[in-house]
């Protein structure tokens, strides 16, 4: 990505879930998002979660940059969450036979965190080597592929083919 508005443009030609690329080294595999979920075990999720995004969104915001880079920070995001919500819904509902809207929009918020993270990196740094942009690059290369990404524990990204 050479610029956000490049990777913004970029998100409106994921196509989701359509298993049609390579995944990222570091990825473990699953055929159903609740599969994923229950693979991590009880709370394991929630906690690792937790903790890689702290780490990950951490820095840029608050102690960087002061006020123009937050103001850049939020701007990024906020369009990042608008465009991924939109287009990957919008997906979800033609392509399902029986919609089940709740896990779609988990899913859906899977998408716009890690679209959001990588727009964030991007405004804020825009170093392709820092550790907070090569991790969300990572994880954006997931829904690149036609898959979903879940959540990472001790490095490993939870992966999965489709939503139910």
């Amino acid at each position: 990505m050479s610029t956000l508005n490049d990777f913004l443009s970029s998100i409106k030609k994921v196509q989701w879930y359509s298993q049609a690329g390579e995944l990222p080294s570091g990825c473990l595999l699953f055929d159903t998002r609740e599969e994923a979920e229950n693979a991590t075990g009880a709370g394991v999720w929630d906690e690792a979660t937790d903790a890689v995004w702290l780490d990950a969104w951490g820095p840029a915001p608050c102690t960087e940059g002061g006020a123009a880079r937050r103001v850049a920070w939020t701007a990024a995001v906020e369009a990042a969450e608008d465009a991924t919500r939109d287009t990957h819904l919008y997906a979800c509902m033609e392509s399902s036979l029986e919609p089940n809207l709740d896990t779609e929009l988990e899913a859906a918020w899977d998408a716009v965190q890690d679209a959001s993270l990588l727009a964030g990196c991007i405004a804020v740094w825009d170093d392709p080597n820092a550790p907070n942009t090569r991790y969300a690059v990572k994880r954006w290369q997931v829904w690149q592929a036609g898959y979903g990404c879940l959540c990472d524990v001790g490095g490993t990204l939870y992966c999965y083919r489709r939503i139910t």
